[in-house]
């Protein structure tokens, strides 16, 4: 699987340069801006539909992969047999590919439409809802959980769990979208943080070696999916790194944090370590802590948790007076540090394996 990877992460690259260019040409066309306001940074009306350029090039690149690689085909055509459960007999990878599209689809769809005209609050949690539901209906959802001093959740089991199950995959998967979502207030820094958690996302994935093929073949996909989405959020970063060309604009942000739950109920979730719940939330914990912050601040102030304000970390520390580029850059290296932490404990606990 090696040189699919490779060709993942290089041509997702390439072809986000290609897209975005086309991208900001769209908006112009359209007329899909976000204007300078007061709970603006920027100064001039900037394009922001970035999140069709990196949907484009994830979506193109996995149609390249699949057929130039005999070898991504057997990976996708995989069938995962569930001899644990009454209600979710077997499946095909490439099922649950095909459901992250539609839900990605649909989040795109409605991000596109409120970057052009604001959306009410209530209509997009709708649509969100439903984006969760159909990629679940596709397999992709967490029915088990391995907690910490033994405790073993097996979602499977009957059909209370079941609904359990289907609560807490649609709370993860709306909980990533909206918190990248909130997070994406400078220019390139959702972007950054984004490919940064991809990237562990990948390393991580590599680094498992399960012992069961259907184990394997997950985190394969999951890989193909994080590796593919790292190298268009980086591709799509040169045109918005400060000073910015594009914005991603809330279907870029709802879209990337869409593809990183998805991932990570793919992924890291499927693996029997006990640490794997906390795995995505540590590569991402910055954006959750500002997320938490945030709504602790709206309801202290007793106004609706929905309404945008300038009091997020990276709005603090430019009030400090440091640089747009300072506050970014350094809210990647946290991001980093984290997920070095991150890939560094789960290669000690894999040592530590029987």
């Amino acid at each position: 699987m090696i040189p699919v990877y490779i060709f993942l992460f290089f041509i997702s690259i390439l072809l986000a340069f290609v897209f975005t260019p086309l991208t900001i040409v769209l908006c112009r066309k359209f007329n899909v801006y976000d204007w300078p306001g007061r709970r603006k940074v920027h100064t001039r009306p900037i394009p922001r539909w970035g999140g069709f350029a990196i949907f484009l090039s994830c979506l193109l690149c996995f149609i390249l992969a699949y057929y130039l690689f005999p070898k991504f085909q057997s990976v996708l055509s995989y069938r995962l047999e569930d001899t644990k459960s009454r209600f979710v007999s077997s499946i095909y990878i490439q099922t649950q590919v095909i459901g992250i599209l539609i839900g990605s689809a649909l989040v795109l769809i409605l991000g596109m439409t409120d970057d052009k005209k604001p959306v009410p609050a209530f209509t997009k949690l709708l649509v969100q809802i439903i984006a969760a539901y159909c990629t679940m209906d596709f397999g992709v959802r967490i029915l088990g959980l391995n907690l910490p001093f033994g405790i073993e959740i097996n979602f499977r089991k009957n059909e209370l769990l079941i609904l359990a199950s289907q609560f807490i995959t649609v709370f993860w998967l709306i909980g990533f979208m909206n918190t990248i979502n909130l997070i994406d207030g400078l220019d390139g820094l959702a972007t950054g943080i984004v490919a940064i958690a991809s990237g562990t996302f990948f390393i991580i994935a590599i680094l498992l070696k399960p012992d069961k093929i259907w184990l394997t073949r997950q985190l394969q996909m999951s890989a193909a999916l994080s590796i593919t989405l790292c190298g268009a959020c980086l591709g799509f970063l040169f045109f918005n790194f400060n000073p910015a060309k594009i914005f991603l604009g809330d279907c870029g942000s709802l879209l990337t944090g869409f593809l990183l739950a998805s991932i990570s109920i793919t992924g890291t979730l499927k693996t029997p370590l006990v640490i794997s719940l906390f795995i995505p939330v540590i590569i991402v914990a910055l954006p959750i802590l500002d997320v938490i912050l945030s709504i602790f601040r709206r309801i202290r102030k007793g106004i609706s948790i929905m309404e945008p304000d300038k009091e997020h970390i990276h709005h603090r520390l430019l009030k400090l007076g440091w640089t747009h580029r300072e506050v970014v850059l350094v809210m990647y290296v946290i991001t980093l540090v984290l997920s070095l932490f991150t890939v560094s404990f789960t290669a000690w606990k894999l040592t530590l394996k029987p």
